[in-house]
């Protein structure tokens, strides 16, 4: 749009000058200078209205464009009032005669009304008051926190999830991550000790960093405290004035290791209104090839946990599973909220102002200085 509008600027520029300096019939120029200037005015309109919806702009006095019938009143108010009641005297057609051969007379005559026009056009669009409409939307206040406990013992690295089940774990707890968008979310690892990784923050894409930088290793792999990441997750939920807090236990193993007995901390999660939900990740035993030979899994100490704490326990025995149940969770989590917009509004019609101003003086300027037509 805004080349095409150019392209009609500068061809009406290339008529106009050439109308100075070369001899072109009348009809023609007037044809060639009414048509490029409608087609210029046309596309300047549809550049404004293109740039109000694209800007979500609207008019404050949109009553006002009611008057944008004035500038054809204007002219053919003053073609009948000037033919009509002022006098005039017949004499020579020889002036046309050469005003037809150079049509520099019809330049003369209509570049400066084609000037009042536009500019009477722009204050007309000025007095509808354009505004610029900012709507910002507000999101809740209060949402849910919830600190993900991620299991990185060295059970973990099992292949019967794909392509092991720490990776598996990873994955699925990323996906999470991106559905929670208004969320508080932390992330605790633990094994032989439980470490926080990142502390309840709506800066999600840092804690999918440090989701994305855990690795089997990064603390003694050996063991399983079970509690005591329990307890580190309380411990950074318990004074929140969150309206639901959870926490997400994924684990593979026995707990075997750490001072606090995780029937205990999950009792404590209860005290404290939070709610566990605890996820086991190993398939069945002798089920596959990387499959254990026994049962890794204390299922009943988990679904006691969960049940102790309002939550539920679940069994992924692959990441198929594992996927469905952190969505079973987002669908659980849910929470209504009312989101606020408040809309600002800023008005430019000073620039139409300016622009009409300026075209009004260059009119003035050529119709008294430069263009002056003796009768």
């Amino acid at each position: 749009m805004m080349s095409a509008f150019l392209i009609s600027c500068a061809l009406l520029i290339v008529v106009l000058i050439a109308s100075l300096f070369v001899k072109i019939n009348e009809k023609v120029f007037s044809a060639a200078l009414w048509g490029l200037g409608a087609l210029t005015l046309f596309l300047l309109a549809a550049l404004i209205v293109q740039r109000l919806l694209s800007t979500k702009a609207a008019f404050a006095n949109p009553w006002a464009l009611l008057l944008l019938i004035l500038p054809a009143a204007v002219a053919a108010v003053k073609n009948i009032w000037k033919k009509t009641y002022f006098p005039h005297l017949a004499y020579s057609r020889t002036h046309q005669a050469a005003q037809s051969a150079s049509a520099a007379g019809s330049f003369t005559q209509w570049l400066p009304v084609a000037l009042y026009t536009v500019a009477l056009i722009l204050f007309v669009l000025a007095l509808a008051r354009p505004v610029l409409l900012r709507r910002t939307t507000i999101p809740p206040t209060q949402g849910v926190d919830i600190m993900l406990v991620m299991d990185a013992s060295a059970s973990m690295q099992r292949q019967d999830f794909y392509p092991n089940r720490f990776a598996a774990a990873l994955k699925t707890a990323d996906n999470f991550i991106q559905k929670r968008i208004n969320d508080r979310i932390g992330l605790v690892v633990f094994s032989r000790q439980a470490m926080l990784q990142a502390p309840l923050t709506l800066d999600h894409d840092a804690v999918r960093d440090l989701l994305g930088a855990l690795y089997l290793g990064i603390i003694d792999p050996n063991y399983t405290a079970i509690g005591d990441a329990v307890g580190v997750a309380i411990s950074h939920l318990k004074d929140s004035q969150a309206k639901s807090k959870i926490i997400i236990l994924l684990t593979d193993g026995y707990s075997n290791a750490g001072t606090i007995d995780p029937l205990l901390a999950a009792q404590a999660a209860a005290s404290y209104g939070i709610k566990l939900y605890t996820i086991a990740t190993a398939s069945p035993p002798g089920s596959g090839a990387y499959s254990s030979q026994e049962e890794e899994i204390n299922e009943g100490l988990l679904m006691e946990m969960a049940q102790t704490a309002g939550g539920q326990f679940y069994r992924a025995k692959n990441e198929l599973e594992l996927a469905k149940i952190y969505d079973t969770i987002n669908e659980l989590e849910k929470t209504t909220f009312t989101y606020n917009i408040r809309t600002n509004q800023s008005d430019f019609y000073f620039p139409f102002i300016l622009a009409g101003l300026a075209l009004l003086a260059a009119g003035l300027l050529l119709e008294k200085l430069f263009l002056i037509r003796i009768p």
